[in-house]
C-alpha cells in the first residue's frame, strides 16, 4: 500500500504476485491486491513509469487499478504491508483496533529499521527502477512473512484465511 496506488504499491503487487506465485507454499493460499491511503487516482491504471520498469524487469503481470483503501478494505485483509512510516499510521488509524496486522515493507528485511520504500513519483524511468529492485532486493523478506504466517494458521489447526 502506498498513497495514490499508481507507482509503488502497484510494483509492489505485481512482483509479490510473482514472488507467491513462484512459491510452493504461498500459491493458491495467499491472495494479493494493493490499495493506497488516497483517493487521488482511483480507478487509473498503474503510472507509465511503473509498468516500463516491471516490464523491464520482466515481471509482466497485469496490476490492478487504482483503489482507495478505505476501513471495509483494510478490515478485510489479515496484513497490509505500506511503504511508508506515515502509511502505517493512517492505516492503523483506519482499522480502528481491528484484527488485520500492518507492516512496513523494508521493516519485513530490517526490522526495528524503520527503512522506508521512497516515493519514485516526482522522478524519471530511473527513479522507478531504483525503486522497484529496491522492491525486488526485500521482496523475500515479505513472503518469508507470509510463509510464516502460513505456518502459524496451520499449526493452530486452521488453513490460512480462515
Amino acid at each position: 500500500m502506498c498513497t495514490g496506488n499508481i507507482c509503488r504499491s502497484p510494483m509492489a503487487e505485481v512482483l509479490l504476485r510473482h514472488l507467491v506465485a513462484a512459491d510452493p507454499l504461498l500459491v493458491g493460499a495467499v491472495e494479493v491486491s494493493s490499495a493506497g491511503t488516497a483517493r487521488w487516482h482511483e480507478g487509473a491504471a498503474m503510472d507509465p513509469r511503473a509498468r516500463r520498469a516491471l516490464d523491464r524487469a520482466g515481471l509482466t503481470g497485469p496490476g490492478s487499478p487504482a483503489a482507495y483503501a478505505s476501513p471495509e478494505y483494510l478490515s478485510a485483509q489479515d496484513l497490509v504491508v505500506v511503504m511508508t512510516r506515515e502509511h502505517v499510521h493512517e492505516v492503523r488509524a483506519r482499522l480502528d483496533g481491528g484484527a488485520t496486522d500492518v507492516a512496513l515493507w523494508r521493516e519485513l528485511d530490517a526490522p526495528g529499521s524503520g527503512l522506508e520504500v521512497p516515493d519514485p513519483y516526482y522522478g524519471d524511468d530511473e527513479d522507478f527502477t531504483a525503486c522497484l529492485a529496491l522492491l525486488r532486493s526485500t521482496g523475500p523478506a515479505v513472503t518469508a512473512e507470509l510463509r510464516r504466517r502460513r505456518g502459524a494458521a496451520w499449526s493452530a489447526g486452521r488453513p490460512p484465511g480462515a
